[in-house]
């Protein structure tokens, strides 16, 4: 091997094991951001007392609060609540009848 070879081998080689490193130092440093966020939801969500935990969705309109005053023991709600809710299909408005003259420009 000529001292150019040599060379080209040595600065390929260290830049594969920097980025092998810089890879394996990323992802645990994802690792450990991720057990974070997960340490923090799992304290947000897991309080011992439930009567003081804010939820996202605690402001209900009449359609959720009626859905969910039905449901049934086990918490969830039957086909028929669905149906009957109407969030399945829209409203059926008719045909829309479009006239007029078309003037290209």
């Amino acid at each position: 091997m000529n001292h150019v070879q040599l060379v080209v081998v040595l600065v390929t080689g260290s830049l594969f094991a920097a980025l092998f490193f810089i890879g394996i130092f990323m992802m645990l440093y994802h690792i450990s951001k991720q057990n974070e966020l997960n340490r923090k939801i799992t304290a947000m969500y897991n309080d011992p007392d439930l009567a003081k935990m804010d939820y996202d969705f605690s402001v209900y309109d009449e359609e959720v609060t009626r859905m969910v005053s039905v449901s049934r023991e086990d918490g969830q709600l039957t086909i028929d609540d669905v149906l009957i809710s109407g969030a399945v299909s829209p409203a059926d408005e008719g045909i829309e009848e479009i006239t007029g003259n078309y003037k290209p420009d």
